[in-house]
Order: C-alpha cells, then sequence, then structure tokens
C-alpha cells in the first residue's frame, strides 16, 4: 500500500498498489499472506484525517472489548477480592513493599499488579468506586498486551501496515481466545503477567532480526521480562532465559557481537526490576520474602508447598486440554500451523521462537506439582503468533464455515442475552429460568439502567453492522468473526447481565446487611475475632464494614467480643457455649457457604 504524503509535498505518480478486496474474496491466500484491507478505489493520497478516522474507530473498538466486565460490579471471588484487598491496604498506608489483605501479610505473588491499581485508585477517587478504578488496571495491561501483540505481528509479517490483515488477524487470535476474553476483564495479577509476556517477547523477537533490531528492542525485552517478575514471580523470566538461550542455538542472527551486545542491554534494564523490590522486601521481612521466594515460586512446582498454598495438579492432561479448549483459537491453530508444515521453519525465528517458548512453558506446566488452567495466558501471544501461520495453510471453506459457525454461535448468546434481560427485569415469577438457579438468583429482578442498556445496543447494532462486511476479510473472516462474536457475547454480558452476576458473586449485600445489625450494638472499642475466614471474604468485611478482623490465633483476638466463623451447612463450626450466634449470612443463592456473628456474653479479657 502507497504510504501516506506529507501535507504540502507533491507525491510521484506512481501507478497506485493497493490489493482490491474483490481481489482478495477472489484469490483469500492474498490476504492471508498480507494484503491490506482498503477499499476498491485506488487511493494516492491519504489525508490525515482519514488516518484519524481509522484510529478512532480502532479506539472505540479496544474500549468495547474492554471496558464491558471491568467497570460496574464488586470483586468477585475468587482472585480479586484479596487482590483488591492488597490494593486498599496500598491505598491506605501508602506502603508498596509488603504485599498485605485484609491485615494478613498476602505474599504469594509481586505487587506490580497493585502497584499500578493503587495509583488509579488514587488518581480517580473522585470520579470512579475504588474497586472499579483498581480494575482498569487489567483495562491498561490487557490493552499494552493487545498494541504489543500488533507490534510483534507486524515486525513477524514484515507488514507495511498496522491495518495489513495479517497484523488485525493476529490482534484477533490473541484478543477472541476464550481464556483471554475471560481474564483480561478481571483483577487479577496475570493480566500483568500476560503485558510483561507481550513487551518482552516483542523485544526478544525484534532483537533476532536484523533488520528491525534496535536499542528499543533490548529496552521492550528487559521491561516485559522484568515486568513478569514483579507480576508473578521467577517462572516466566525463566521460560525467557531458556528461549534465548534456544534462540543462540537455532537462529545464526542470534550468534554474533550485536546479539549479546542488545542482550546486555536486556539485563542492565531488567536489573532494577530484580533488585530494587526484592532487596526492600528481604529488609523490611526476610521470613515473608522465604515464603514469596521459596514456598511460592520453588515449592508450587516442586510441590513441597502445594498442601498448604494447594492448587494441586491432579489432572495429567489439562495443560492440553486447556490449549485446546479456552486457548481457542490461538492453541488450535498453532497446532494446526506446526502439522501443517510450519515446523520446517524451524530456523526462522517467526516459527523458533514462539515454538521455543510456548514449548518450554507449557511443558514445565505439565510437570509442575501445581495447576490452573489460568497458568496457559501468558503463552497466548506466541501461540497466536504461530496460529496466525495457520490461516494461508486453510482452504477457504473452512474459514466460511468457521465465519458461519461463529455467527450462530454468537448470534444465540446475544439472543439468549437479551431474553434473559427482558425476563428478568419483568417483576413477575421467573420460573421458566429455574434450570439456572444453580448458579444466577433467579428469584431477582435485574433492575433497568439505561447507560448499561445504551451499551449494549450500540454493541449489538455494531456486530450486526460488522456482520456483511466480514466477507471482506477473505482468509481472515472466520478469525476476526470469531473475535467479534466473542467481543459482542462478552459486552453484552458485561452490561445487559452484569447487575445479576453481582448479586450473586458480590459480598456486598451480605457484609450491609451484618452492618446494619451490628450498628446499634458495636462499641468504639470493639474488634472482631475470626475463626476460618477464607482469604477472599476478609478484605470485603473490611471493604464493605471497615472492619479489620483479627485470627483466633493472634493473641489479641482474645480481647475480642465478636466472632466471625466461616463455614457450610454441611460442616457447621460452632465455638464455645460463651458465644451467641448474633447473624447469619450468605451471598444470594450461594448453599454453600455461610457467615455467620457471634457475641461473647461476658467480658472479654483485657
Amino acid at each position: 500500500m502507497q504510504e501516506p504524503t506529507r501535507p504540502g509535498r507533491r507525491s510521484a505518480p506512481t501507478p497506485a498498489v493497493t490489493t482490491h478486496v474483490r481481489d482478495f474474496t477472489a484469490n483469500p491466500a492474498l490476504l492471508a499472506a498480507g494484503g491490506v484491507l482498503a477499499p476498491t478505489s485506488p487511493s494516492v493520497r491519504v489525508w490525515p484525517w482519514q488516518a484519524l478516522r481509522k484510529w478512532l474507530l480502532v479506539a472505540l473498538i479496544a474500549c468495547a472489548y474492554l471496558l464491558p466486565g471491568t467497570l460496574g460490579h464488586d470483586p468477585w471471588k475468587q482472585d480479586e477480592t484479596y487482590t483488591f484487598g492488597i490494593v486498599q491496604h496500598m491505598v491506605a498506608t501508602g506502603d508498596p513493599i509488603v504485599p498485605v489483605s485484609a491485615g494478613q501479610p498476602f505474599v504469594e505473588k509481586p505487587p506490580v499488579y497493585a502497584w499500578v491499581a493503587s495509583t488509579l485508585v488514587w488518581l480517580l477517587a473522585d470520579v470512579l468506586a475504588a474497586h472499579d478504578a483498581a480494575r482498569l488496571a487489567s483495562a491498561l495491561f490487557a490493552g499494552l498486551a493487545l498494541a504489543f501483540t500488533a507490534r510483534l505481528a507486524r515486525a513477524a509479517t514484515d507488514a507495511s501496515s498496522w491495518m495489513d490483515a495479517r497484523v488485525l488477524g493476529t490482534v484477533a487470535l490473541c484478543a477472541g481466545s476464550l481464556i483471554v476474553v475471560k481474564h483480561a476483564h478481571e483483577m487479577i495479577t496475570d493480566v500483568a503477567l500476560l503485558a510483561g509476556t507481550a513487551i518482552g517477547f516483542c523485544g526478544l523477537f525484534e532483537c533476532a532480526l536484523p533488520a528491525t533490531r534496535s536499542r528499543g528492542s533490548a529496552w521492550l525485552l528487559g521491561i516485559g521480562i522484568g515486568m513478569a517478575l514483579l507480576a508473578k514471580g521467577v517462572f516466566i523470566p525463566l521460560v525467557f532465559c531458556i528461549t534465548i538461550a534456544s534462540a543462540c542455538v537455532l537462529l545464526p542472527a542470534c550468534r554474533n557481537r550485536a546479539f549479546v551486545r542488545q542482550l546486555g542491554t536486556a539485563a542492565l534494564v531488567f536489573l532494577p526490576f530484580a533488585t530494587i523490590w526484592p532487596t526492600l522486601f528481604y529488609l523490611r521481612a526476610p521470613d515473608l520474602f522465604h515464603v514469596w521466594f521459596w514456598d511460592n515460586n520453588i515449592g508450587r512446582f516442586l510441590g513441597f508447598s502445594v498442601p498448604v498454598l494447594g492448587a494441586e495438579n491432579d489432572d495429567p492432561f489439562y495443560v492440553w486440554h486447556s490449549l485446546l479448549t479456552i486457548g481457542f483459537p490461538a492453541g488450535p491453530l498453532a497446532l494446526v500451523a506446526l502439522a501443517g508444515g510450519a515446523w520446517r521453519d524451524w530456523r526462522k525465528p517467526r516459527v523458533a521462537l514462539p515454538l521455543a517458548f510456548a514449548a518450554v512453558g507449557l511443558l514445565a506446566l505439565q510437570v509442575s506439582a501445581t495447576a490452573r488452567p489460568l497458568y496457559l495466558l501468558p503463552f497466548i501471544v506466541p501461540l497466536a503468533m504461530l496460529g496466525q501461520q495457520a490461516i494461508a495453510r486453510l482452504p477457504m471453506r473452512v474459514h466460511a464455515m468457521w465465519d458461519y459457525f461463529s455467527r450462530a454461535l454468537f448470534g444465540s448468546i446475544v439472543l439468549l442475552a437479551w431474553l434473559l434481560w427482558a425476563v428478568m427485569t419483568e417483576n413477575t415469577s421467573h420460573a421458566s429460568l429455574r434450570w439456572l438457579d444453580r448458579w444466577l438468583p433467579v428469584d431477582w429482578t435485574l433492575p433497568f439502567e439505561a447507560t448499561p442498556v445504551a451499551a449494549a445496543l450500540a454493541l449489538t447494532g455494531g456486530w450486526l453492522w460488522l456482520l456483511p462486511r466480514l466477507k471482506q476479510a477473505g482468509a481472515w473472516r472466520g478469525a476476526m468473526s470469531w473475535a467479534a462474536g466473542a467481543m459482542v457475547g462478552w459486552g453484552l454480558i458485561g452490561t445487559l447481565l452484569l447487575p445479576w452476576l453481582d448479586e450473586a458473586k458480590s459480598y456486598r449485600s451480605v457484609f450491609d446487611s451484618l452492618s446494619a445489625k451490628l450498628a446499634p450494638a458495636w462499641r468504639a472499642d470493639d474488634c472482631m475475632a475470626s475463626l476460618h475466614l477464607g482469604e477472599s471474604e476478609a478484605p470485603m468485611l473490611r471493604y464493605f464494614t471497615g472492619i479489620l478482623h483479627r485470627p483466633v490465633a493472634q493473641s489479641s483476638a482474645h480481647k475480642c467480643r465478636w466472632l466471625i466463623v466461616q463455614d457450610s451447612h454441611a460442616h457447621a463450626r460452632t465455638p464455645g457455649e460463651e458465644w451467641t450466634e448474633f447473624w447469619s449470612g450468605a451471598r444470594h443463592g450461594d448453599r454453600n457457604e455461610r457467615l455467620r456473628v457471634f457475641r461473647l456474653e461476658t467480658a472479654p479479657p483485657r
């Protein structure tokens, strides 16, 4: 595509080289190989306002993808609640060194996500609720991940434009992967890990290509590995180290002084990430540093800390079925690309680097003593880079079938979401929805809120407007149709149905009920002990009631005349006879978990 000319300069009368959209549909492999989406009439001059219109559309799509489900709901169990507890502590105390949640040290993960989230809470205190402002950190990190995925795809394909189909398609593969759709909107540190991995991998790839090698590439490599370290620990940085060693063996371009200089620069950039916070943390609390580094990094992999920390790897195939299910479409397409012959280019960076990174990481997860499907998240970017190489290898009928399947699947989800919203907003019996009673409270009326409904209408209208234009994407029509459908499906859940989900997953109604009953009986010098109060519930107790619990194992807990107990109806935990039950509550529709508060009838020791 002819590059834009500057205003005031005359362009040379060279023939236009823009490939027409009708040529893509006639030869879809051309689009997969790097055609640029463009209008059918050749263009000699692209005015700035036209480029600005494209970027405004990109920004609008980014907001439509990132914001629904990110704003408008309380912290949800499991990961969001304790993450917000750490953020709340940082905002209240100004201490960025030791992660603390609800008064208790919580050092499973380093604090880079909490740093960004607490900064946003402070900056947006007059605009957004604290939990919404904190969750915007996920939108920021997810946006960074997608932006550097685009930069990576452009470098890998030698695309001349950000609007190249291979660039947009690779971003669509990443953003449309089910694991990214779900977790990119949650208040969890893994989103920062995704961003760090994307930045670092983009830097590594550029360093491995002499044509794109620059000092900025080395900086990206160092920053990305540093972000990954401060997001989740040493696992991803070690994967990077093994991948770099593999690149030095496999790629001739990585066996010269220039590449070594790039690695030296990256190491210097990485050094502050690896030394400043860990050193300050160790000097402040050596025992907690040991828990973080040894138990949560080494112990989770080898298994000696799993009985205490949980998340045991009891499924020998979880990595592979996660790759094929929640990793769709990036994961399966990466396998298709390799099976279709991409492995023959194993000495080229576009195959060697993502294959080495993903293989090392996934094999490590396979043998690790700790397992969660969430751990697959940082590998989606290199898998999408591999997966985009499968597009040109598949026949056009496969892409057309994928397109129509996506339309049918997500069209059904869109229709179901609007029907559920229409039924749940009626203040009548919802007996027809009893099949949902296991997960959501059906004896509840969904409030009508104009802003989410308007956003849902805009999402639905935009998706319907896009559908007839997807055929112009040629071989990328299936991938883009899937990504668009995933965006509108998630968007309607995150707008229309969000209050319903929040009613089931939030602790606000539980602790508001406790606050209302406790207010007349609470004294200025009172405190509340806790028995088996979970790491998800304790931060919400503090957030919604202002009460900081004291576990019964602490000596100061014996001075409290209030006790909160977490148990279930099937496994009740009752304190001694000196305690009288004062309150009991549970989330709407939760038939398992129960919270009870007891009052001590005799005066506690002083």
